[in-house]
């Protein structure tokens, strides 16, 4: 007969509590595994937006240091032409000056003393048109435009875009040259025509004249029409007109 085999002890069976332990700590590991995965995955996806963001916002910064070069260019440029182009002024220049209570005409550095009917006649309210290019470049002059508003009792200022009750336009095509002038002898400014038949008022002060208008010109650096606004109120008690700065302007638009 043979001897029958005695079965090694099953130790595991016996120990079945370390199984359990080492199944655990497998699983541990494994879920650890996992979660280092899924933070470095994080971490990456993190860092690559990280760069994005990094890179939008060089990218940024390129477009606005490109923005303003290009701003401070175009200033530059600006600031250039507007030392160099021209610039109309339009005044109204009186042909007549008051001095100790007299009026006398004024003919350059000569005074004549005017009549009492020169006086009745309003010949001391007489202007003449002068334009200076405050510029360093020449302006071509085309035309220039003179209208009168009489404003009613209250009223303090000349509406926008004033038409005015009566308007007189002049052609007047003429280079003029950087830091010249010259005056127009006609038409002249005839400010007490233009105000016979609101003398009294005007005199009590319920009505105000107003002389405005303006001069059409270009200079060397545009194709665009500019002007030059100007605008007088009349002074009853000193009988003279006086600039009104706020409506003395330039401007400029696309031409026609």
């Amino acid at each position: 007969m043979y001897p029958v085999p005695i079965a090694p002890p099953n130790w595991f069976g016996s120990h079945e509590y370390v199984a359990i332990w080492l199944e655990g700590i497998a699983l541990v590991f494994i879920f650890g595994l996992d979660w280092w995965v899924y933070r470095k995955s994080v971490a990456d996806r993190k860092n690559q937006h990280d760069e994005s963001v990094a890179q939008m916002e060089i990218m940024r910064n390129q477009a606005r240091a490109t923005e303003v070069a290009a701003n401070a260019a175009n200033k530059s440029a600006e600031a250039l032409i507007n030392s160099e182009r021209a610039w109309i002024i339009a005044e109204l220049v009186p042909q007549a000056v008051r001095a100790n209570g007299q009026w006398f005409r004024v003919f350059g550095d000569t005074r004549v003393l005017m009549s009492a009917n020169d006086i009745l006649h309003g010949h001391h309210l007489k202007y003449k048109v002068k334009l200076t290019n405050m510029g360093r470049t020449p302006a071509q002059i085309f035309y220039f435009t003179i209208r009168y508003s009489c404003l009613g009792k209250g009223v303090t200022d000349l509406p926008e875009n004033a038409g005015g009750s009566e308007s007189s336009y002049r052609s007047f095509e003429h280079l003029l040259g950087g830091g010249q002038a010259i005056e127009i002898g006609e038409p002249i400014v005839d400010v007490h025509k233009y105000m016979q038949g609101d003398e009294d008022a005007i005199e009590r002060f319920d009505k105000t004249a107003v002389i405005h208008g303006e001069v059409k010109y270009r200079h060397m650096f545009t194709t665009d029409d500019c002007y030059a606004d100007f605008c007088y109120s009349y002074t009853a008690s000193e009988q003279r007109l006086s600039n009104v700065g706020r409506h003395t302007k330039q401007r400029q638009q696309k031409a026609d």
